[in-house]
């Protein structure tokens, strides 16, 4: 009877073990998740252009259309 009592009481403490597991998987894919909704959310925002400035092929075509010189001695103003 004893040792009957003994299994049941080990099986009870595994089970509350297996139990105490799960839990700690799903709190971390929770946690996981929110991080990864937080930085894609944020990655979005940072990348997003403020309203009314057009699309970015338009933006990136006006600054490099210009007849300026971008080389780095012109930026720089060196040389001729």
């Amino acid at each position: 009877m004893a040792h009957e009592s003994a299994d049941f009481m080990g099986g009870v403490w595994q089970r509350a073990g297996q139990l105490g597991e799960i839990a700690e998987r799903r709190r971390r894919a929770a946690l996981f998740s929110g991080l990864f909704v937080i930085g894609l959310s944020a990655g979005i925002g940072a990348t997003g252009l403020p309203h009314g400035f057009g699309s970015s092929q338009q933006i990136a075509y006006s600054d490099f259309a210009a007849d300026d010189q971008l080389s780095p001695a012109a930026l720089l103003h060196v040389g001729g």
